[in-house]
């Protein structure tokens, strides 16, 4: 069983990160398809806070002794699941941003070409 105070720590903890996620979103800070595995991490943390007897379950369900080591399991898989995600997301900009640079390029190359266009076609009008 985890002790009164760090029951109350967790508490006061979960409350206040979900409040600051909320605040990030609200504030367009953080867009709210990332924001979601922090909002679920929060409220499992709040969760787990508020009802510690489900960590004691929990705990002796998956075989760990203490209730405080499963809540570290907890955050520590909560942790991995948000550090996996985010690699996905950023292997996702990696590709779009080196698609964008591309497509820059070429209209880059393009608009060279348009205005070497007009400059010939100038230059003949000119000579005429």
């Amino acid at each position: 069983m985890i002790t009164q105070r760090l029951q109350w720590f967790a508490i006061i903890v979960g409350i206040l990160f979900l409040v600051m996620m909320i605040d990030l979103i609200r504030k367009n800070k953080v867009a709210l398809k990332y924001a979601l595995l922090w909002l679920f991490s929060g409220a499992l943390m709040l969760l787990l806070a508020i009802f510690p007897q489900l960590l004691d379950k929990m705990a002796r369900l998956i075989g760990i002794y203490s209730p405080v080591n499963a809540l570290f399991a907890v955050l520590l898989c909560c942790g991995l699941v948000l550090m996996i995600s985010f690699s996905v997301i950023m292997s996702g900009n990696k590709k779009a941003i080196v698609r964008l640079t591309q497509e820059i390029s070429l209209m880059e190359n393009r608009i060279r070409e348009l205005e070497g266009k007009q400059a010939e076609e100038k230059a003949a009008e000119e000579k005429e």
